[in-house]
């Protein structure tokens, strides 16, 4: 049934800076500001004259979760970008949904958009369509393991303790560096390791709710405080900024200075990773944040990755922005070998498959 192609698979990862919500200047879509963004924010529908020249049997796209509710114009049609790809690709299938990497083994909460077009000449499609299948893995982990045919999440205690990474602390730049050129983190002043240091390990909190005043001890302090009410000094124990002779607490959301929760995944790891100000990226129990390495095995980089040319050009930054750009090779790896099997025409257990989310409603509907 199939026509001979040569192309097999087709891959789309663009830029997703233009939606992401990790920044906000540039993840709002409803701003003044929003046009910027306009062009990078379409980009996935630049594929769209390459797939119909090339004809593939497979076109795979992953990016941020807003691109399947972002709306665009092609073709003086304004619609959501998975509504456009279907009605210019009408000789494919197009499969979408958002995975969460915890939801296949790997320790940490990472949501993103997947996109699979399925050419309509492939035989194995059909059986996909009537069994309400998508063609990406099953998830193998769920958050309580509730469900017989997974497993809990993997934690980030459970990871750090099985791969004993060296132990670390932000106090003194000799306690920051570790033996692998990878493992190293920030030092801090006394002032920012003493924020640090305060939080309680293990408890997921904020250096906000840090309640002790470290210079006269008394505890319960009001979190709204930037000063201590009983000897007036800075709460050095919270992130605090000074102006005009006083302090103030710097502002910041929720899970700015906080430990990630030890029961459970890691935080999303992102190219900021270094920054103990940033979601979520305080070690659990350790006093300092992640190390590049650490960061690279959450996002499941292969070890024997060569780093040579950032070290070469004394350009260090960009292993961590590299590190937080990845998609978990891991994912890509489980999902590569199914669509590997479905393409050369060997056997696949439909229960390895995922449930295709658009057949779920429709059930339900």
């Amino acid at each position: 049934r199939r026509a001979s192609r040569s192309v097999d698979v087709l891959i789309a990862t663009p830029p997703c800076q233009g939606l992401s919500s990790s920044n906000p200047t540039r993840g709002k879509r409803r701003t003044g500001k929003a046009w910027r963004n306009a062009a990078k924010n379409r980009l996935l529908l630049d594929t769209i004259p390459l797939i119909q020249k090339l004809s593939p049997r497979v076109v795979i796209a992953e990016n941020v979760r807003q691109v399947l509710t972002h709306r665009a114009r092609n073709n003086g049609r304004v619609k959501t970008v998975p509504e456009l790809l279907r009605y210019e690709l009408p000789d494919y299938e197009v499969f979408t949904d958002t995975v969460n990497v915890a939801d296949y083994g790997i320790p940490q909460i990472r949501r993103r958009a997947i996109i699979v077009a399925v050419h309509r000449d492939e035989p194995w499609l059909d059986s996909l369509l009537e069994h309400g299948l998508a063609p990406w893995p099953r998830a193998t982990h769920s958050e309580d393991g509730s469900d017989p045919d997974t497993e809990p999440w993997v934690s980030v205690k459970q990871w750090f303790k099985s791969m004993e990474y060296e132990r670390l602390s932000s106090k003194t730049p000799k306690l920051a560096t570790g033996t692998h050129a990878l493992h190293n983190v920030p030092s801090y002043d006394k002032d920012r390791y003493t924020l640090v240091s305060s939080i309680p390990k293990f408890t997921g909190r904020s250096a906000y709710e840090n309640d002790r005043c470290p210079s006269c001890d008394v505890v319960g302090v009001e979190a709204s405080a930037a000063e201590c009410p009983a000897c007036g000094e800075a709460l050095t124990t919270r992130p605090i900024v000074h102006s005009k002779g006083r302090a103030r607490l710097i502002k910041g959301f929720k899970s700015s200075y906080r430990r990630m929760h030890a029961s459970r995944p890691a935080s999303t790891v992102t190219t900021n990773s270094s920054h103990i100000g940033s979601d979520n990226k305080i070690h659990p129990w350790e006093h300092r944040v992640l190390s590049a390495l650490e960061c690279a095995d959450l996002q499941t980089v292969p070890r024997f990755f060569k780093w040579d040319l950032a070290f070469e050009s004394n350009r260090l930054y960009l292993i961590r922005n590299l590190i937080g750009e990845a998609f978990p090779p891991y994912f890509t790896y489980i999902h590569g070998a199914i669509l590997r099997k479905l393409l050369s025409g060997a056997r696949v257990s439909l229960s390895s498959l995922a449930t295709d989310p658009s057949r779920r409603i429709r059930k339900i509907a």
